[in-house]
């Protein structure tokens, strides 16, 4: 498998388990959802989907560490947005 398809399979999956993790906090009516890159999951991806996350306006990036990320995103704007 050549590292571009790997890369974009890592961004995938990482990006599913992300969407997983915010569906389930805002069911909990939760607005923050710390995010973990594993081992195994693309450094590229995982700064990939940070970059989209801040791009948000609603939505704030903290960085925990290299791995770590606190994300929180204010409710009433991203349902105006969606």
């Amino acid at each position: 498998m050549s590292a571009t398809m790997k890369s974009a399979v890592s961004y995938q999956s990482l990006a599913r388990r992300i969407q997983q993790q915010v569906a389930r906090a805002r069911d909990r009516e939760q607005y923050a959802v710390t995010i973990y890159r594993f081992d195994e999951d693309d450094p590229g991806a995982w700064e990939r989907i940070l970059d989209e996350f801040s791009e948000l306006d609603y939505v704030s990036v903290s960085r925990v560490g290299p791995a770590e990320a606190l994300v929180s995103w204010n409710p009433t704007e991203a349902e105006a947005a969606s």
